[in-house]
């Protein structure tokens, strides 16, 4: 079996609210004409593919906007719609093949993650581990949601790449967020900003244009997915290609779908809308459903500071090789004295530093962030943070003002006087803020109430008491949806949860991974989840991180994996995954196995 590349370290870093850089960098790094003219293809309600870098098939699948008025694509042809972006790895074997077996949707979570690059990227891998040779043979298939990257219209509120540059680099340099003035502040900016998608989206309709951000509901995404499922099926049928062992091949069409940290509060979403949609259904690091549809935020980094206490009895356990550890340190906690010293420290008393021909603030915002992002993949981060937090203790903070999935814009290249997306799909992805907003304050939009600054403030505390490392940090998240003015008319609220598929079904119940220590998306989320889906089992892997699948190897996790594609079978609710690798200070790297 193909064991996961590193790849996976990247994708790791841009799940659920992630670093805005690691989401853009794909993108923003690639020439888009010159890798594949997507302006070329004219959006359809049929799905049509067309030949795409070397291997991949590519398509602009139209749907419309408002669910709510349509039953399907074919209808009021007239009526404003979205082009969703798909890129598709085939399978290794033509739909005719009696062990074709249908696509895997996958989505790479964020809100905002581009699910056409990470099919460019890891569908190779994806496929390697789900494929049965001579049995079972599947397409993977990455689509960006709407108002995502290649999907358009685009969720985009400004006019260029400078401007976006000059709000982004002036929010991360404002005062502590735990503190009166700044928390005002950033209640302000956030404000602001949603205010300047609002005008954007009256400039739109002013201009007769689509605008996306009254659509950006995950409910309106799992509609379009079940699109995706049924254009697919139609293709093949149409074709006279579906192949036998095609999950809902003898009626109906079903989804098979992997998801990861948001893209499981996706795929719990699609499950409980569609219960009679589900074929397979994998998902890895669970967002509470109710949790993040009620806007409380009260379910996410419950385990925050157990992940950050693995870090330091890592360090402390390294010894001389752990650069942060000092020879006084009598336990892990020593160290952890020091950093939470300077978080408070830099709370109400910030530096300057130069950088890159700036002078930029150095705020307890960015420490706490700089925490934040390494507990995504601590196999491959624990050594570099050692040496970042190791500085900023020494009163040296290049290390982390150079790591641009940390700090925006961290570069000079980076501000650009690029305009709003003026191609339909856009050349770059340099809006996954905007698209991540869009889509979590829409889907609270309908519960959250009144979004003033008492709600900041309430929301900040509840969410700082659940971690006091990276809660300042995370707090950002939230914030965003200051005064949101957009509520969607096509949304779900609830109640999440779906029935024990029928004995004779073709579908299967949900397989839920989680790691032991997830920062972002605890073990009990997962429990939780489990509990909802009536036949649903957890797997739980013996590891620290964000997403099974991503933070460590695990033989038996993938091992499970492939068996539920295959067969929908389960294993016993919790059952235990042991990881093949630990993180470790100095760096070691989790080794390839043997195919």
């Amino acid at each position: 079996m193909r064991v996961l590349s590193p790849i996976w370290t990247l994708w790791s870093s841009t799940l659920l609210l992630s670093p805005t850089a690691a989401l853009q960098r794909p993108l923003r790094t690639r020439e888009l004409d010159a890798a594949f003219d997507w302006t070329a293809i004219v959006p359809t309600h049929d799905l049509q593919y067309h030949p795409c870098y070397d291997t991949f098939q590519c398509a602009r699948l139209q749907v419309p906007l408002d669910w709510t008025k349509h039953s399907n694509t074919t209808t009021n042809n007239n009526t404003a719609h979205a082009a969703i972006a798909i890129v598709t790895l085939p399978a290794t074997v033509p739909p005719t093949d009696p062990a074709y077996a249908g696509p895997i949707l996958i989505n790479p979570g964020g809100p905002g993650g581009s699910g056409t690059e990470m099919a460019l990227g890891i569908a190779a891998i994806i496929q390697s581990l789900v494929d049965v040779p001579g049995v079972r043979h599947y397409d993977i298939l990455g689509f960006d949601p709407r108002g995502v990257a290649l999907t358009t219209p685009s969720a985009s509120c400004y006019a260029s790449q400078f401007d976006r540059a000059a709000d982004g680099m002036r929010a991360d340099g404002m005062p502590s967020v735990l503190e009166g003035l700044g928390l005002k502040m950033k209640f302000e900016m956030a404000r602001g900003v949603a205010g300047l998608c609002a005008q954007a989206t009256a400039a739109a309709g002013a201009a007769g244009e689509a605008s996306v951000f009254r659509y950006m509901s995950t409910a309106s995404v799992a509609r379009d997915m079940l699109e995706i499922v049924e254009r697919v099926h139609a293709l093949h049928k149409g074709n006279g290609t579906v192949g036998g062992k095609a999950c809902g091949g003898g009626g109906k069409p079903k989804l098979q779908y992997l998801g990861f940290s948001y893209g499981s509060l996706l795929g719990n979403t699609f499950a409980s809308m569609f219960p009679d949609r589900i074929g397979r259904i994998v998902v890895d690091g669970i967002v509470d459903g109710a949790d993040y549809v009620a806007g409380t935020w009260q379910k996410n980094i419950d385990d925050g500071e157990a992940a950050i206490d693995i870090f330091y009895r890592t360090c402390f356990d390294a010894g001389s090789a752990c650069v942060l550890r000092q020879s006084t340190d009598t336990s892990f906690s020593d160290i952890r004295v020091r950093v939470d010293a300077l978080l408070r420290s830099l709370r109400t008393s910030p530096v300057s530093a130069i950088h890159n021909n700036r002078a930029p603030m150095i705020t307890s915002y960015l420490v706490s962030e700089t925490i934040r992002t390494a507990l995504y993949t601590p196999i491959a981060t624990y050594e570099s943070l050692s040496r970042k937090l190791a500085g900023a203790l020494a009163g040296n903070f290049t290390l982390m003002l150079s790591d641009d999935t940390v700090v925006r814009f961290s570069h000079p290249t980076d501000v650009c006087t690029e305009e709003k997306p003026n191609t339909s799909p856009p050349k770059s992805y340099n809006f996954a803020d905007e698209a991540s907003t869009g889509i979590i304050c829409s889907d609270s939009q309908a519960s959250a109430g009144t979004r003033d600054l008492a709600w900041a403030a309430s929301t900040v505390g509840r969410v700082t008491n659940q971690s006091s490392t990276i809660g300042e940090a995370w707090s950002k998240v939230p914030l965003a949806c200051a005064e949101w003015p957009f509520t969607p008319p096509y949304a779900f609220k609830g109640p999440f949860g779906s029935p024990a598929p029928k004995n004779g079904s073709d579908a299967a119940p949900l397989l839920i991974l989680s790691t032991r220590t997830d920062h972002a998306t605890p073990l009990a989320n997962a429990f939780a989840l489990s509990r909802l889906h009536g036949g649903s089992a957890v797997v739980v892997q013996e590891s620290v991180g964000h997403c099974a699948l991503m933070a460590s190897v695990s033989l038996c996790t993938y091992g499970i994996v492939r068996e539920y594609f295959h067969t929908g079978k389960v294993p016993a609710n919790g059952t235990v995954c042991e990881a093949e690798c630990a993180p470790a200070i100095p760096y070691k790297a989790c080794p390839g196995l043997p195919a």
